[in-house]
């Protein structure tokens, strides 16, 4: 939705009726916004608005005697069709100067939409999986990405190779990472079949039915346990089958430790070998 940016001198009573008498509808105000013109930093108040807003602009600096800057669609700075692109703004002055400034870049690959340093206050973003994140994601964000399919994950590491590890991830992500070097933290996610571990500053993605059979072979029956109580029922009758056929090559291979604990956990959930 298109953007109107008003200098901030202008108080947000009277900045609204003078856009509702162009026609325009004002869904919210954003906030403060620095944007670096040829007269140096000039801080808007940012008014989200619905209607036809190229030329606006212009009209209002006159009106207001400040400068006023509008973005939108036609201010798109290069081709969409080749997915890489600048979004700017056109600042309008009094005296009827103007400028059009970029203040994102948009990376169509990514769906990252990062500011320039022509401005300030305003934060990166990201869609992942259909999900708008804020930049630089918070440890909560990663975890959430990393439990809903390696394809995200690889999209994060990519982001961070490209734009730099911390314009992606917030500082304190990455020392809440660093701090848990002797702990795991273990994310299951029974849809995809995957189990996503924090270990060390790192993250690491596991097929759930390697990681069920490394906490049998680990003694760490327990948690074994646990994971398939949890499981829904398909994921069950898999894990089942899977400890069934664990057994059987033990067994034939003489394995006498993996066998006893395979028939220990098949005794915990009461499974037949």
């Amino acid at each position: 939705m298109p953007w109107l940016g008003i200098e901030q001198r202008v108080n947000e009573e009277r900045a609204r009726v003078v856009m509702e008498e162009l026609a325009l509808i004002v869904r919210r105000t954003i906030g403060l916004v620095e944007v670096k013109t040829s007269r140096g930093w000039v801080k808007f108040r940012v008014y989200e608005v619905e209607g036809v807003i190229e030329g606006v602009a212009a009209v209002l600096a006159s009106r207001l005697g400040v400068p006023v800057f509008e973005s939108g669609r036609h201010l798109i700075l290069g081709e969409a069709s080749a997915r890489l692109w600048d979004e700017g703004v056109k600042v309008a002055f009094p005296n009827g100067d103007s400028e059009i400034i970029p203040i994102f870049t948009f990376d169509g690959f990514l769906d990252l939409r990062m500011p320039t340093s022509n401005v300030r206050g305003v934060k990166a973003t990201m869609i992942v999986g259909g999900k708008v994140y804020e930049l630089p994601l918070k440890l909560n964000d990663l975890l959430e990405i990393y439990s809903r399919g390696r394809n995200l994950v690889e999209k994060i590491e990519k982001a961070a190779s490209v734009y730099g590890l911390e314009r992606i991830v917030s500082r304190e992500a990455l020392e809440s990472l660093r701090k848990s070097k002797r702990e795991v933290r273990v994310e299951v996610d029974y849809e995809t079949g995957f189990v996503f571990l924090l270990e060390g500053g790192r993250m690491k993605t596991i097929p759930l039915s390697r990681y069920f059979i490394e906490l049998i072979y680990g003694g760490e029956l327990e948690k074994a346990k646990s994971l398939y109580e949890g499981a829904p029922e398909s994921t069950r009758v898999e894990l089942a089958e899977l400890i069934r056929d664990e057994y059987e090559v033990a067994r034939s291979l003489g394995l006498e430790a993996r066998v006893q604990r395979l028939k220990s956990i098949a005794e915990k959930l009461g499974l037949s070998l």
